[in-house]
């Protein structure tokens, strides 16, 4: 999505507000990891909060992919499961 800036004056001369150009999404994510990476690269959040994110999204993963989920220091360097976005 891409917002112009506003470069015109309304009546009164206010500014008028910029409006949304919504363009076409590239192809969807084959599978739930990326999908995931692709959903907090685009929530414009603070980097901390895109870590807390990651860590509940990838438990759902483990849940979803039906594995139990790693806990304590195995968590930081498991890799999570792969399956398809359709299979949610």
């Amino acid at each position: 999505m891409t917002i112009e800036p506003a470069t015109e004056r309304g009546s009164g001369g206010a500014l008028r507000l910029p409006h949304a150009r919504v363009g076409p999404l590239s192809a969807p994510p084959s599978s739930y990891t990326p999908a995931v990476e692709r959903y907090l690269t685009g929530a414009g959040v603070a980097k901390s909060s895109a870590r807390v994110y990651r860590i509940s999204l990838t438990t759902w993963g483990w849940m979803l992919a039906g594995e139990p989920a790693p806990t304590g220091p195995a968590r930081r360097a498991a890799k999570p499961p792969v399956f398809p976005v359709a299979a949610i």
